[in-house]
């Protein structure tokens, strides 16, 4: 199953997550590589962030869901990411409890809302 690209230009990219806990789960990565998120360049950070705000919107219009969750990541692979996750009522509770299985043709549904809401 390959990534679903959301978004990209020439420093950052944002893909669905190949195993999503909730539709819609998006990662957003800096090209150059950083394991740790502190050791980001100051710029590089602002743009990361700047285009994960404008990808949460662009999820909460698509999905509606009651708020969407951020987290930044980089232990499993060590290389920072950006997690946004579409959130119901049930919050990160959902997403915590996960057993990921979905269809490649979803995450081309998926993919699409995102992008047409950018």
């Amino acid at each position: 199953m390959g990534h679903e690209r959301v978004y990209e230009d020439k420093d950052i990219i944002a893909f669905l997550d190949a195993f999503p806990c909730v539709e819609g789960q998006t990662l957003i990565i800096p090209k150059k590589h950083v394991g740790y998120f502190i050791d980001m360049d100051d710029n590089l950070y602002k743009k990361l962030m700047l285009v994960s705000k404008k990808i949460a919107k662009a999820i909460q219009k698509s999905f509606n869901p009651v708020k969407v969750g951020v987290i930044i990541e980089g232990l499993e692979v060590n290389h920072v990411h950006v997690k946004l996750y579409p959130l119901s009522k049930g919050g990160f509770g959902e997403v915590i409890k996960c057993k990921p299985k979905i269809s490649e043709e979803s995450m081309k549904e998926i993919a699409r809302k995102i992008k047409a809401s950018l």
